[in-house]
């Protein structure tokens, strides 16, 4: 089968996402002013950066492939856009600033995302880290990509500059949001931290979350929730890396589906023993 797109698109995309945000985020960034911000939830930011970029982006991808954008904030004044994840062959999703609660607090830990959704499975993802120009890029079919380079299970083992050895004779530990989940999930992932080695707190943004799995520097990823925009890209980008994005009851990941047993994202090689552990302790 073909690849979705070929290599200008997949270029264009890239592309499109470093120029926005040069355009729309950046000059933003620890620049806001206090009514640029405002909360849809609690604890949920968007800014002008977040609404700016999604009208800039959305267009540019339009052209790449003419289908229709999921984006995070019409998503937010048009919930029933999720719809179309599971009524549509083919589908774009945009998280525009992903890490929001960051970018408002100032960290660099923010990021672009784009995925691409096809038969109601993910099949392509884009991460861009503007403040360090990292781009990240898996498409089904073609692999997985940081900045042209391959990414592949147990060959790259890299955090941002600095080199180091392949593999490590002990595997990182994974990253975890315990505080957010439910009472009933809290109380199982806690009594499988012991059994796992131990949990790191995820970044608060899946654009680094998904970037520290592939180059492994966590070895694994566990949410309590899966918004499309989030995940979609992350998804795509791990499975053409060697890894495995699936639901703790065995499940696989359907975007379109955001309720459910938590995801996880693993090496391939690791990610039944750990469902196992996190499913019983789960109770699933």
């Amino acid at each position: 089968m073909e690849p979705l797109l070929d290599a200008a698109q997949r270029a264009a995309v890239g592309a499109a996402m470093r120029r926005v945000a040069d355009a729309e985020i950046r000059p933003r960034f620890r620049a806001l002013a206090e009514g640029d911000i405002r909360l849809k939830g609690p604890g949920d930011y968007v800014t002008e950066a977040d609404e700016a970029a999604e009208r800039a982006l959305t267009p540019l991808l339009r052209e790449i492939l003419d289908v229709p954008v999921v984006g995070e904030e019409a998503t937010a004044d048009d919930p029933s856009l999720t719809r179309l994840l599971a009524t549509e062959g083919t589908v774009w999703t945009v998280d525009p600033v992903d890490g929001t609660a960051n970018f408002v607090a100032g960290s660099d830990t923010y990021a672009v995302m784009v995925g691409l959704v096809e038969d109601g499975e993910p099949v392509g993802g884009w991460i861009y880290h503007p403040e360090q120009g990292r781009m990240f890029e898996g498409l089904r079919g073609v692999g997985a990509f940081l900045d042209g380079r391959s990414l592949v299970a147990g060959v790259e083992r890299s955090r941002g500059d600095d080199a180091r050895a392949s593999l490590t004779m002990q595997e990182p530990r994974g990253a975890v949001s315990v505080r957010y989940a439910v009472d009933s999930m809290r109380e199982g992932l806690l009594a499988a931290e012991h059994e796992l080695g131990g949990y790191d707190e995820l970044r608060m943004c899946a654009g680094f979350d998904y970037a520290d799995l592939v180059l492994q520097d966590v070895g694994y990823l566990v949410y309590t929730r899966a918004k499309p925009w989030d995940h979609v890209p992350g998804a795509a980008l791990a499975a053409e890396a060697g890894f495995t994005v699936g639901r703790v009851d065995g499940s696989g990941y359907v975007p379109a589906v955001e309720e459910g047993a938590p995801l996880l994202a693993a090496r391939t090689d690791r990610w039944e023993s750990i469902r196992e552990v996190l499913a019983r302790n789960l109770g699933l």
